[in-house]
C-alpha cells in the first residue's frame, strides 16, 4: 500500500488500525453478552473519527447507517451467549483457540470496513464524496456487501502474524475492558456500556499501541492491488445502486 493511500489523513491510518484492534478484542472480553454492544461502540467511534479527520461531522443517522451491522441484535446474541459461555469453561482450550481466531478475523474485517468508509468519505472530482453522491444508507449497505464478498487474506495474514506476537499485550487490553464492563454483565444497557468504554478508552489505546505499531508495519507490505480491488468493488456496487434519492 502506497504512503498516500496508507494515510487516510495525517494520523488517520494509526486511528484506523487502533480501532480495528480494539474492535477485534471483543471476542476476548471475559464478560458474557456484551460483545456486540462493545463492537458497535468501537465501529461508531471509528466512523466518527474517519469523518472528523476529513473535517466532516456526521449525523447520528448517518453514523448508524454506516456503522450498524443489523441482524437480530441482543436477542439472538444473548441467547447464543447464554448457551456458549458455560461451554467455554468446559472446553477452555478449544474456545481459547477459536476466540483468538475470531479476534484476528474481526480485526481484519474491521480494517476493511474502516478503509472503505474512509474511501467513501474522501472528496472526489468536484468536491463530492461517495457519501454525498449516494447517501449513508446506500454506502453502508455497499460497504457491508464488499466486506462479505472481497477476499481478506492479505490483511488477515498480517493481522494473524501480529496477534501471534502480541498475545500478552492483547490479553492485558481485553482484561482491562473486562474489568470496566464486569459490573454491567447480564444487562448490557448501551448508554452505560458507552460511558464505561469512554472512561477506559484512552488506557485501552495505550495498551494496544505496541500492537498497532507492529500491525502498521505488517500492513505496509500488503500489495496495492488488494486495496485497488476493494475500491473498485465499492465503486461498482454504488454505480449499480445509482445516486441517492432526492
Amino acid at each position: 500500500m502506497s504512503n498516500e493511500e496508507n494515510a487516510l489523513q495525517p494520523g488517520g491510518q494509526k486511528g484506523l488500525v487502533t480501532y480495528a484492534v480494539l474492535t477485534g478484542l471483543t471476542p476476548l472480553i471475559p464478560v458474557p453478552v456484551l460483545d456486540d454492544v462493545v463492537k458497535g461502540y468501537f465501529r461508531r467511534r471509528l466512523v466518527r473519527g474517519l469523518a472528523a479527520a476529513r473535517g466532516r461531522a456526521l449525523s447520528e443517522e448517518e453514523v448508524a447507517a454506516l456503522a450498524d451491522e443489523g441482524g437480530d441484535g441482543c436477542l439472538r446474541g444473548c441467547v447464543v451467549q447464554a448457551v456458549v459461555y458455560p461451554l467455554k469453561k468446559i472446553f477452555r482450550k478449544v474456545f481459547y483457540f477459536l476466540e483468538w481466531k475470531r479476534a484476528a478475523d474481526l480485526t481484519s474485517q474491521t480494517y476493511h470496513f474502516g478503509y472503505l468508509v474512509g474511501y467513501a468519505l474522501d472528496a472526489r472530482g468536484g468536491g463530492a464524496s461517495l457519501l454525498d453522491l449516494h447517501g449513508a444508507a446506500r454506502v453502508g449497505a455497499a460497504v457491508a456487501v464488499v466486506c462479505r464478498e472481497a477476499p481478506i487474506k492479505p490483511v488477515e495474514s498480517a493481522v494473524s502474524g501480529t496477534f501471534r506476537q502480541s498475545r500478552k499485550a492483547l490479553s492485558s487490553a481485553a482484561a482491562l475492558l473486562g474489568q470496566s464492563l464486569r459490573r454491567l454483565a447480564g444487562r448490557a444497557p448501551a448508554p452505560e456500556v458507552a460511558r464505561a468504554l469512554e472512561e477506559v478508552e484512552p488506557r485501552e489505546a495505550r495498551e494496544v499501541e505496541p500492537v498497532v505499531t507492529r500491525l502498521q508495519r505488517s500492513l505496509a507490505s500488503v500489495p496495492d492491488e488488494h486495496f485497488r480491488d476493494l475500491r473498485a468493488r465499492l465503486d461498482e456496487k454504488l454505480s449499480a445502486a445509482g445516486p441517492a434519492p432526492e
